[in-house]
């Protein structure tokens, strides 16, 4: 298989392992939770607690998406992503499709994610995502990670946590490749 961004960097959705997804149980690694203006969903690692916040913007110019950390390590600043972590790492490809933007990682474009526009073309407060058949209206994204490198992080799972948008009742999914 070629290099390619997605296992070249620390994020971490490239994924290791034929696991019985069914079977797991939830993570119980919990961090600080995120209360940010017009917040999406927020991605959360087991290096630190440390998080990345994506978010609407209120007036889009350029990027209609707000992606930046949130430092709970020190004192909870926001912290613009570097040109690694944007290009490579936690940013995302956003397409608009009309009724709603398409959201892709560049690190793992395989799970698009939604965010649907109101009628007068403002976008929602809510991205939703499909993991193992499952719709989701999107919360957060929580990444396992146990050992490796900076560059080649050994990524146990990745789970999507959220709501139900048929029962709206909680749910979580883990993603395992």
């Amino acid at each position: 298989m070629p290099f390619t961004k997605a296992c070249l960097l620390p994020l971490l959705l490239f994924f290791t392992g034929p696991h019985n997804v069914r079977d797991m149980e939830p993570s119980n690694i919990t961090f600080q939770v995120p209360n940010e203006p017009n917040m999406l969903f927020y991605l959360q690692r087991t290096p630190n607690e440390n998080t990345v916040i994506y978010a609407v913007r209120p007036a889009p110019l350029k990027e209609p998406i707000d992606i930046y950390w949130k430092r709970y390590q020190f004192d909870g600043r926001r912290e613009e992503l570097n040109y690694i972590q944007r290009t490579f790492a936690y940013g995302m490809k956003v397409k608009d499709k009309g009724d709603r933007l398409e959201m892709r990682s560049v690190a793992y474009d395989k799970i698009p994610i939604s965010v649907f526009k109101h009628a007068d073309g403002q976008l929602q407060d809510k991205a939703f995502i499909v993991v193992n058949d499952h719709a989701i209206i999107l919360r957060r994204i929580f990444i396992a990670i146990n050992g490796g490198t900076f560059w080649f992080p050994n990524v146990e799972y990745v789970e999507f946590s959220g709501i139900d948008p048929r029962t709206n009742s909680p749910v979580v999914e883990r993603f395992v490749q």
